[in-house]
């Protein structure tokens, strides 16, 4: 795999807005910062999209199951994208034993310190949603996760410009607000402006 630059996907305790719910907490925020730490790390930088960081780092029982999510802001500093720069709500949920998330179908060969990290946090990736502006807060209320975003006329993360633009066209600038139902594999906003569907299946 190749290593990420710049931060590798750091996630800096001191700006993170922590919170913990649900029956029990079944991860501290510092296990949360290091499992979104790396699963970040495990995102194949390049010459084009690189320095993947984690950030708003979260702990939520989103589903009243009595079990812990993580959910955090992944994005990444993007030079000449022909596509949208990353700037994702990530969900992560706790791996199971012969968990089919590992090994990471992405990564070539073998998985390496970056696989044994996410392994050593108990924690990996459910479901990722591209937000299309620049995320302002990051909360959870209610069981939801809430996202304020301000969609710019130009920016790296909608880009424009991309042909398939008239299929999924960037919204028109200005302040937004999604809040956002999770369940195993799935995340989308209640008014059916945006979801995700996970590949990997939890």
């Amino acid at each position: 795999m190749r290593r990420l630059q710049g931060w590798g996907g750091k996630a800096v305790v001191a700006v993170l807005a922590m919170a913990c719910s649900g029956v029990a907490c079944a991860i501290d925020s510092g296990g949360a910062v290091r499992a979104a730490n790396a699963w970040t790390a495990l995102m194949p930088g390049d010459d084009i999209q690189s320095d993947y960081r984690a950030s708003r780092v979260h702990i939520a029982d989103l589903n009243r199951d009595g079990i812990d999510e993580v959910v955090y802001l992944m994005t990444a500093h993007c030079i000449g994208a022909n596509f949208d720069c990353t700037n994702e709500v990530v969900v992560m949920t706790p791996l199971r034993e012969a968990d089919p998330r590992f090994p990471y179908p992405d990564m070539p060969g073998n998985p390496g310190d970056d696989q044994r990290r996410v392994k050593a946090t108990g924690y990996a990736g459910d479901v990722a949603l591209q937000v299309p502006g620049e995320v302002r807060a990051l909360s959870i209320v209610d069981g939801h996760v809430r996202v304020d975003f301000e969609v710019l006329r130009d920016s790296k993360i909608c880009n424009r410009t991309l042909e398939h633009r008239q299929k999924h066209p960037c919204p028109e600038p200005g302040p937004y607000r999604w809040t956002l139902s999770w369940q195993p594999g799935q995340l989308a906003e209640a008014g059916g402006a945006a979801s995700a569907r996970s590949s990997l299946k939890p």
